[in-house]
């Protein structure tokens, strides 16, 4: 279960993308967040994750911490089986101090997601402050310190078509910091043409060959949508819960405590077409299940493509990014899984057939088992389409 507590739609930067809205003042106060913890508890014990979003979460440190400590003693006092418990922040890392740092060290269990674009001439284009000023700066400022104090971290790279070309020269410029995954994420609100897609395949390239290099020499890092990719022919698909269940394990809390099924969907609050209830009454099911049947719809579109296995073209979120409208895709979409799937499979032949040791063990090793019959080499599309 993964519960995103929406804390504010304020933000200390204005970046050019965000799907948040108009950046205002509404802080979810503390019987909100102490309902909606209740609403988590609920559900069967195993993993419980609590995840920050905004806005800017630590713009409100004392909020997060007052959460911590609420839900660390929720779960204590909980009657039987007691869930797993890991906090997730999703954070721009300009805010981060000593009191943040104190807060996420050992022993609690955190993961910390931060917004890097790449390069400073590509970050500061699309995430700049109030100011207009870029925040490269002080982005690089927190992720150093996450970085020295071991917190572990993973970061995301927001790309459009101005900054898809440049792809391997963000994976190269990400890198340093060492973090334990990376997520390329295309903005599918942005406008994108056939030129666009092959930037986007040229930059793809790039970083499946920065990719390439880390297996050679040893290094695994899960580089997204790649390492999905190469999963999907694995196992032969994409499986639950890698598959969008569109509020069956995930419930987001806004501040004026509506429940959402995705932290995309809460926008600035106001359009309750994607609210499934409320933390004074719970899920309602029949809200969520309207929703549900209205994504499921893209199936009927994808039904006779020959990549449906290995698309996201089910991920709820990426369809009102694109059209507006559960259920409803773009061109757009499939242009873009399919330069993935194209660029993941480049990296997984040539890493196959060099017989790449730790490309080898890390996916048909322990962790990952290839679905019967399947092979790297064997493609569900043909380089000669």
């Amino acid at each position: 279960m993964e519960l995103t507590l929406f804390l504010d739609h304020q933000c200390n930067l204005r970046c050019t993308y965000c799907y948040n809205g108009e950046k205002f003042t509404r802080r979810m106060s503390s019987d909100t967040m102490k309902k909606a913890v209740a609403l988590a508890l609920e559900r069967p014990a195993g993993e419980l994750h609590v995840s920050f979003f905004g806005g800017e979460p630590l713009m409100h440190q004392d909020l997060v911490r007052e959460t911590v400590d609420y839900v660390e003693q929720a779960v204590a006092a909980k009657q039987g089986p007691k869930p797993n418990l890991l906090f997730l922040m999703n954070t721009n890392a300009t805010l981060i101090d000593d009191r943040a740092l104190e807060l996420m060290a050992p022993p609690r269990r955190w993961s910390v997601f931060v917004s890097l674009d790449g390069p400073k001439r590509i970050h500061d284009q699309f995430r700049v402050n109030a100011a207009g000023r870029g925040s490269f700066d002080d982005v690089v400022a927190g992720l150093e310190r996450l970085r020295d104090a071991g917190i572990p971290r993973a970061i995301l790279a927001v790309f459009g078509p101005v900054a898809a070309p440049a792809l391997g020269e963000t994976l190269r410029t990400i890198l340093p910091f060492e973090p334990g995954r990376i997520q390329f994420s295309a903005n599918y609100r942005d406008e994108w043409t056939e030129e666009s897609i092959e930037g986007l395949r040229a930059g793809l390239d790039d970083a499946g060959d920065v990719v390439m290099d880390l297996f050679r020499s040893g290094v695994t890092v899960p580089v997204e949508p790649l390492h999905s990719k190469i999963l999907t022919h694995l196992k032969g698909g994409i499986p639950c819960p890698s598959r969008c269940l569109l509020g069956g394990t995930e419930l987001t809390v806004s501040p004026t405590g509506k429940l959402y099924p995705c932290a995309q969907m809460v926008g600035e609050d106001s359009d309750d077409t994607h609210v499934i209830g409320h933390v004074d009454r719970g899920v309602d099911p029949a809200a969520l299940a309207r929703l549900q049947t209205a994504k499921d719809r893209v199936e009927q579109t994808c039904a006779e493509c020959e990549l449906r296995d290995r698309c996201q073209s089910q991920c709820g979120c990426r369809h009102v990014a694109l059209s507006g409208e559960l259920g409803r895709i773009t061109a757009t979409l499939c242009e873009i899984e399919a330069a993935y799937i194209d660029a993941s499979d480049r990296v997984a032949e040539t890493l196959f057939l060099e017989k790449c040791q730790t490309f080898l063990g890390y996916y048909y090793g322990k962790t990952w088992q290839a679905a019967q019959g399947a092979g790297l080499t064997q493609l569900r599309r043909s380089r000669d389409d």
